[in-house]
Formats: C-alpha cells, sequence, structure tokens
C-alpha cells in the first residue's frame, strides 16, 4: 500500500489546485511518488502546477482549538481543530484572521461539516445522492424532463448540508462560509483558506 502523509496531500492540493479527493487517489496510484502523482492529477484534472513565478501560497495560518461546553462547569463534549492558512506571517497574528479561525472552528463544531470542499466530496458517496435522489422521484411519478432538474436540486443540497464553504454560516445564516473567507481576503488582500479541520465528539 502506498506510503504518504497529509502534508504531502496538502503539498500535491498547493501545487495543481486539484481537490483533496483526487490529489489521495493520485498518491495511492503513483505509490506515493510526488512527481507522478502530480502527472496523474494533470492528466485527470487538467489543474496546473503553481510552480510559476509569482504565484501566491498560503502556507502561512494557524491551527486554532475550540472546545464546546454546552453546561457552564461540565467538560467540553465538542472539540475541534481547524487549519486556516494565509499568506504572510503579518495577516497570521491579526485579530481579523485570530477571529475567523475562532468563527470556523465554532461553526464546524455546531454544523458537523463532512468535508472543506465541494471537490472533497468522495464521487461514490455523491452517485450514491444522485441515484437516490432519481429513484425518489421516479417513485413520485415526475416526467423524465424534471427529474436531472431534482437531482441537480438535491446535490446542491446536499453541499450546503455536508461542504463547510456551502453552509450557511451559523452566526449569520444570510451568508455562507466561503463568502465569509472572502471578505476577509478582500480586507487583507491575501489568499486565505481552510487547508483541513477535525471535529470530535464524545460518543460519535
Amino acid at each position: 500500500m502506498a506510503e504518504f502523509t497529509a502534508a504531502d496531500v496538502k503539498r500535491l492540493r498547493d501545487a495543481t489546485g486539484a481537490g483533496m479527493m483526487d490529489c489521495k487517489r493520485a498518491l495511492t496510484d503513483a505509490e506515493g511518488d510526488f512527481d507522478k502523482a502530480a502527472d496523474l492529477v494533470r492528466e485527470r484534472t487538467g489543474a496546473k502546477m503553481a510552480e510559476r513565478a509569482g504565484e501566491r501560497v498560503a502556507d502561512e495560518g494557524v491551527v486554532h482549538a475550540y472546545l464546546h461546553r454546552p453546561t457552564p462547569g461540565l467538560p467540553p463534549k465538542v472539540g475541534v481543530l481547524v487549519e486556516l492558512n494565509c499568506e504572510t506571517d503579518f495577516v497570521a497574528k491579526g485579530e481579523a484572521f485570530q477571529a475567523l479561525a475562532n468563527d470556523l472552528a465554532l461553526h464546524i463544531a455546531a454544523m458537523a461539516p463532512a468535508v472543506v470542499a465541494e471537490d472533497d466530496v468522495d464521487e461514490a458517496q455523491l452517485e450514491q445522492e444522485r441515484e437516490f435522489a432519481r429513484k425518489q422521484a421516479r417513485e413520485e411519478g415526475k416526467p423524465d424532463h424534471i427529474i436531472e432538474k431534482i437531482v441537480d436540486g438535491k446535490v446542491k443540497a446536499f453541499y450546503k448540508e455536508r461542504v463547510l464553504l456551502n453552509q450557511p454560516f451559523v452566526k449569520d445564516d444570510k451568508r455562507t462560509v466561503g463568502e465569509l473567507i472572502e471578505e476577509l481576503q478582500r480586507t487583507s488582500g491575501e489568499k486565505i483558506l481552510v487547508s483541513r479541520f477535525s471535529r470530535f465528539q464524545v460518543g460519535a
């Protein structure tokens, strides 16, 4: 079995712009060889290596920890670690960036997303959702020309429920988490992204 680390997946993702699952598959198929995996990603997704001069790389940032205590005085039941990246240490140390990291961790604790971005959703799981939606629509007697529109709507709803960047922000549901991040990108002038997160819940 191919041996590679989460850091290898992140490096390949940063270099190609491809989704996490695409990078994992490529590293697996290339038996951990980074250069071969990069070639596989380019062939499969058309992603381009981000090594040209002036390419903006978000390799600074923080790993933020959050513990949720629903009842004061009792031990926390939910914990979150989230890695939020930016381009410079100057922005990473700023109050707005630190506040965003905390808001993201709080949101993840409350809303339990499964992945960061749409590209990270497992394609087999997504196809299962599509087939279920098609079957349900047919059983309800929907005409064929309407079924695919229904399926598209179900997929969008799935993304909204499971994908962090697509979820309505827990403290302001008029904007998504992705839009929240874009706001800080505009004000800071830097590329900002969520690389990964882990959510822990007692008994789950």
